[in-house]
């Protein structure tokens, strides 16, 4: 029952998340795109998470990282205090998790998921749940050999996870922010101007910049790229509806 009541508060904190971005990406937009964009990449975007999640939940898909997480291979994580286990944990989900969106731009079979999250053209919050289904499950088992092997507590886990959620929301985002800020804050994490770099629609723009949190790996791997994108996307694809997008990793195109 806790469990359940964690679950429904940390959805309602989502929510509330996702409406105050929306609203600020609204009024005060980086930059400017057609309502008919706008709404029909909400649509989408709402759609793929709703359908996501109910696979995720028919199938109880997000109990195989707990299910990993029993097998992890030793428990030297509960050896350290509570806030060092929190910031090593954080640190090395966060590293494996820039290896792993780096390999989903450098490995063919992965870039097929992977790319239907770039087919977005009008980079919002709500791009944050667009992601294939294919490269949820493949991360579902990344993220489950993370835990069997360095035996990263299970509450570190979902800390990152509900890290994850509220970070890639805001650099997913359309806001505008002002440029001394900006230019702090990647000093420390993944800002909406850098990931936008990310989301390029030419290749040697947007295989840069993958972290999630922190922007240390990319400045640490020299993986950085501070170019402003001239258009968001792919190149000669259009803009995907929900089952356009579903079948996206399957065309050829």
């Amino acid at each position: 029952m806790e469990i359940e009541i964690n679950k429904l508060y940390l959805s309602i904190i989502g929510l509330v998340l996702m409406i105050v971005l929306v609203l600020l990406e609204t009024y005060f937009p980086e930059r400017e795109y057609t309502a008919k964009l706008k709404g029909r990449a909400y649509l989408t975007n709402l759609l793929v998470f709703g359908f996501n999640n109910s696979i995720f939940i028919a199938f109880n898909i997000a109990s195989v990282s707990l299910i990993a997480y029993s097998y992890r291979l030793h428990n030297s994580f509960d050896l350290l205090p509570v806030w060092g286990q929190a910031i090593l944990g954080v640190l090395l989900l966060d590293f494996f998790i820039w290896l792993w969106h780096l390999s989903n731009h450098k490995i063919d079979f992965l870039w097929r998921f992977h790319k239907a999250h770039h087919s977005e053209q009008f980079l919002n919050a709500t791009s944050a749940l667009r992601f294939h289904l294919g490269e949820l499950l493949l991360s579902v088992l990344i993220k489950s050999v993370i835990l069997i092997v360095f035996g990263i507590s299970f509450w570190i886990f979902v800390l990152y996870e509900v890290l994850v959620t509220f970070f890639a929301a805001f650099h997913h985002s359309n806001i505008r922010l002002p440029k001394w800020f900006q230019l702090y804050l990647e000093r420390f994490i993944i800002s909406p101007n850098m990931h936008r770099t990310h989301h390029s629609a030419l290749r040697d723009e947007h295989d840069s910049n993958y972290g999630v949190i922190f922007s240390w790996w990319d400045l640490l791997f020299k993986t950085f790229d501070d170019r402003q994108p001239k258009n968001i996307g792919l190149v000669n694809i259009s803009e995907k509806t929900f089952f356009n997008f579903l079948l996206f990793p399957f065309r050829k195109k």
